[in-house]
């Protein structure tokens, strides 16, 4: 019989296409009957197969005793298949992994250094806490081996056995810290390894080692270890700040020399990570070192190379906290990078230019991220290049045509389509930007206003992933994720803070809510929904200041249509609130006369709203069924008001006034102090009242109450339609509808597309990135504004509407030619500079607070240790549990001083709650003997004469007889005793 090699098995893998499941099937029963030869050579091969089929999914840790069996082979060759299936397939809870222990133990005594090696590379997969413990010793004695690679070798895997037994490090530190001194770089370059990555859990106990480490800086060696220096100097610096000046000068000296831009990168990161930028940010030393890192970051950008960009994106935004100023040098280069074909490089340079920003370059910023957000039809577009027609079907084809699904010819362009999620961020960060400091930046607020109303109409759609129509969700999960997706949300957000707090714009603010209220002009996208949840900040917008409205009758009429009925339950809930907000300002003048044609007037509105609110009575939405409600009856009591009180006439003696009803009652509703921000944690200050307890329920029936409630028939009429259409909505379980799922768009970015030309920054203007309609608004405006400004030059067409009567109301200015300068001062100053427009003040409302604090500084206890535990519970990018070295100290000393404190404390609090249980114990003993004290009081308290029964006896006649009764029974009790011992004394003595 012939067994079949791996390649057979390769190559029957091959010829067997369209039938592999049965190959691999038969191949695998094979290889248990080859697994159980006695022949070493068959059974290596046998394991090497298996290992190969394990890497297609058939688990193969039935067969690690067989693997272990090959390990232990005298042939170098089948012991290293042995030692390849181990690491493949033995767990920490392997049955056989206790087996390994004597054999790894003979391998690393072992005079080979290949089996060696082997025997240390093979411990480093499959330790385990009883491996670390019994074979530590073993490996701390390679640490002295002859051979340098068994020297570099041992040092890694002891730190995998510290993260299995972290008790170990205190013994092999000694031996482990004499490595930083070895002959060879290799060792000395893997033992600072192993030092990084444990001061990354514990810094403290490796600050000693300062002085060497700085030694092996200065001295220099391979770049590898460079950067493992710098980054545990950034791990020890923080505990020794005085490490900071010695620190500066090399690791300046290595960022101006070195030609090794990964080298560079890390003495750049090692900086800003480890405090150094920051520790010398007020001396020129400082400001110089920080401007050579901003120089030589810029050019990773100006590099060709995607990956340099990347990293230079990611040490500018760090370096950004700290060094503003210097980064906002180079914004020119940044803002190119928003422009990069890589999606990646994009939301990089999107964070980075989120902390540059300032009152100078917000507009530039923001209309170049805006520009991005334009249709398909003004997209930038990219160019492809050719691909091959009569390409051969090797991997780099099959990668071009994943890359480019079509075929295109060269110089072909193509639109660049943006995710929807950029789009997201873009509109985030935009209002992030603009909103900094309570809009510190933002020196016009109507041009905030004009891009708030722009960002409406590029809202992204709105996508809801793993939505489907059976899975049970309920619709306010549905719109509470809706809710967080949609950036319609944070934009209304932020018109309501401007039409609060900047009083000078709240009339363009009101107007801006007054068109996404009524919907002209296009405001919404016309595909994918995004922004609608912008309507509900508008329609508080308009309600709360009715009285700036332009047009408050077709706001009111765009609040109470069919169609709003459809909007989420809380927008619904605000425009309830609104229109009656709106009502309320457009009948509640008692300066109008009540004329016939004002009572016609305000009947017909108030029907509109009652027909409005009375399908919303029954919404299965409480807020909604509870608003709609209230005001269903108030408007109910206005219509029977009005249809009582009769109109007024001119040709009548006799007028009437409005009723009061909507004079002075609805609009008291509404009428009183002005809204202003309040702290979102203000609340929390506000002390409780004496006597009040918030978790105390108000009725503790309430719950069977409602149940009551809920089941009584008595509540429904069966002959009432409207009751029996009331129980059916409420008992009756509806049908689950299926939303509808938004489509993500589908990206087309090219990663081998040639790169477009990129503008410059300076050259963006509104015409880049606002509405045809927003642009003559605001041109109009303009020449509003400046008609009567003589120095003002009107472009062609614009002094058309310019009348003889606007003429002549143009101021005239004197000019005085005694004051005029000599003719060569004059020329030596023909182009004087411009003056800078000055800063229009505008006054912002703050939030208020009690006691003057702002509540969004403050984090109570319990959040801040949330977020601690939060981040102690994040792992590595290698998923490596290192928790069992976090906070442990090599001084054995202070560390059993420590165990004893705590023991002692342990036993303080032990003999405190034994006391204490004593002391109840003694309490509640004096408290039964008392007890028992007061009952015999009270019997010595009885009467002691003796009483006559009925019987003629007395009851001390009855007491002696009670008493004799009870010594009879005592010497019969007595007699029966001494029989029992007489019986057991005889039993003895027999026994004996």
């Amino acid at each position: 019989m012939f067994e079949k090699s791996l390649y057979d098995l390769i190559r029957g893998l091959r010829a067997n296409k369209g039938n592999e499941r049965n190959y691999i099937l038969e191949s695998l029963k094979e290889c248990r009957n080859e697994a159980k030869s006695q022949d070493l050579d068959i059974k290596a091969t046998a394991i090497l197969k298996l290992i190969y089929l394990d890497m297609f999914g058939h688990d193969m840790s039935w067969a690690s005793f067989h693997a272990l069996e090959v390990m232990s082979s005298p042939k170098f060759r089948q012991k290293r298949v042995g030692y390849l299936a181990a690491v493949q397939s033995f767990r920490l809870d392997t049955d056989v992994l206790m087996l390994t222990t004597n054999l790894i133990k003979k391998d690393l005594y072992s005079p080979s250094v290949p089996e060696m090696s082997l025997a240390i590379n093979g411990l480093s997969h499959i330790v385990s806490p009883s491996l670390a413990a019994d074979l530590a010793p073993d490996l701390v004695t390679k640490l002295t081996h002859s051979s340098p690679h068994v020297r570099k070798k041992a040092v890694p895997v002891l730190y995998k056995c510290f993260l299995q037994s972290p008790e170990l490090l205190r013994t092999c530190w000694p031996r482990l810290r004499e490595c930083l001194n070895d002959e060879d770089s290799s060792v000395v370059s893997a033992t600072v390894n192993v030092v990084c990555e444990l001061a990354r859990r514990n810094p403290k106990n490796y600050l000693p080692l300062a002085p060497q480490l700085f030694k092996l800086l200065t001295e220099g060696g391979n770049n590898w270890m460079t950067i493992k220096l710098i980054k545990l100097f950034a791990t020890l610096t923080p505990l020794e700040p005085r490490l900071v000046k010695k620190l500066v000068p090399p690791i300046t000296n290595l960022i101006r020399t070195t030609p090794a831009m990964s080298l560079l990168y890390e003495c750049i990161s090692g900086l800003i990570s480890g405090g150094l930028l920051a520790g010398i940010q007020d001396t020129d030393e400082g400001e110089e070192l920080a401007s050579v890192c901003v120089t030589k970051l810029r050019g990773f950008l100006v590099e060709g190379d995607s990956n340099l960009k990347y990293v230079g994106l990611i040490a500018l935004t760090k370096l950004v906290n700290t060094h503003t100023h210097l980064v906002c040098q180079h914004h020119d280069v940044v803002l190119d990078c928003i422009d990069d074909n890589d999606i990646s490089i994009r939301y990089r340079a999107l964070e980075l230019v989120v902390g540059m920003v300032n009152a100078d370059t917000l507009s530039d910023i923001v209309g170049k991220l805006m520009r991005q957000l334009k249709p398909p039809s003004t997209q930038e577009y990219v160019e492809l290049e050719e691909t091959g027609a009569d390409s051969s079907e090797d991997e780099d084809d099959m990668q071009e045509e994943v890359m480019h699904p079509r075929k295109t010819q060269r110089g072909e362009m193509i639109p660049l389509e943006l995710p929807e999620d950029y789009k997201h961020a873009i509109i985030v960060k935009v209002l992030e930007m603009c909103s900094r400091d309570m809009y510190a930046n933002v020196a016009d607020f109507e041009w905030y206003l004009d891009v708030l109303i722009q960002l409406v109409r590029y809202a992204p759609a709105v996508q809801i992933l793993d939505k489907d129509a059976d899975d049970g969700e309920e619709e306010d999960e549905y719109e509470e994720m809706v809710k967080k997706r949609d950036v319609g949300e944070a934009i209304g957000r932020e018109l309501q803070n401007v039409a609060i707090r900047v009083k000078s714009v709240r009339p363009e603010a009101v107007r801006c809510a007054e068109m996404l209220v009524c919907g002209r002009d296009g405001v919404f996208p016309a595909a994918g929904g995004g922004g609608k949840r912008v309507l509900g900040a508008a329609g508080w917008i308009v309600g709360e200041y009715a009285s700036l409205l332009t047009d408050p009758s077709t706001t009111f009429d765009s609040l109470v249509q069919s169609s709003s009925s459809s909007l989420p339950s809380d927008i619904l809930a605000r425009y309830i609130q609104a229109v009656a907000k709106i009502y309320a300002s457009l009948t509640g003048s008692e300066l109008l006369t009540w004329t016939p044609e004002r009572k016609t007037y305000v009947t017909l509105l108030t029907e509109r709203i009652i027909r409005f609110l009375e399908p919303l009575t029954t919404s299965p939405h409480l807020e909604v069924q509870e608003r709609a409600v209230e005001f269903m009856e108030l408007f109910r009591l206005a219509s029977e008001a009005i249809a009582a009180q009769p109109a007024a006439r001119e040709e009548a003696e006799e007028q009437y006034d409005p009723p009061l009803l909507l004079t002075q009652a609805i609009p008291s509703l509404f009428s009183g102090q002005e809204l202003n921000p309040v702290a979102p944690r203000a609340q929390r200050k506000v002390p409780l009242p004496p006597g009040l307890d918030l978790d105390e329920p108000i009725n503790p029936n309430l719950h069977d109450l409602l149940v009551a409630a809920d089941y009584d028939t008595s509540l429904i009429s069966e002959d009432d339609a409207e009751d029996e259409e009331f129980r059916n909505y409420y008992y009756t379980k509806p049908t689950a509808a299926a939303p509808v799922k938004n489509q993500p768009a589908v990206l087309g970015i090219d990663s081998a597309a040639a790169k477009s030309t990129a503008s410059s920054y300076q050259g963006v203007n509104e015409e880049d990135y606002l509405d045809a309609d927003i642009l003559a608004r605001r041109r109009r405006e303009r020449q509003e504004r400046n008609r009567d400004d003589p120095f003002y030059i009107f472009t062609p067409g614009e002094t058309e509407s310019i009348t003889d009567a606007d003429l002549e109301s143009i101021p005239v200015l004197e000019l005085k030619l005694d004051d005029m300068p000599d003719a060569s001062s004059a020329t030596t100053n023909l182009n004087p500079p411009a003056p800078r427009r000055r800063k229009e003040r505008v006054q912002i409302v703050a939030d208020e607070g009690i006691e003057g604090a702002d509540g969004d500084k403050e984090v109570s206890e319990e959040e801040a240790t949330t977020s601690h535990r939060r981040k102690g519970r994040k792992k590595g990018l290698l998923q490596v549990d290192a928790s069992g070295l976090v906070g442990y100290s090599l001084d054995e000393e202070k560390e059993s001083m420590k165990n004893d404190a705590k023991t002692e404390m342990a036993k303080r609090e032990v003999e405190k709650l034994r006391r204490e249980m004593e002391l109840v114990a003694e309490r509640m003993e004096v408290q039964r003997r008392s007890a028992e004290e007061g009952k015999k009081e009270k019997k010595k308290t009885k009467i002691k004469m003796p009483k006559k029964e009925e019987d003629g006896t007395t009851t001390e006649k009855k007491k002696k007889k009670a008493k004799a009764k009870d010594g009879e029974v005592e010497g019969k009790k007595k007699k029966t005793v001494k029989r029992k011992k007489k019986e057991v004394v005889v039993a003895e003595a027999s026994i004996s």
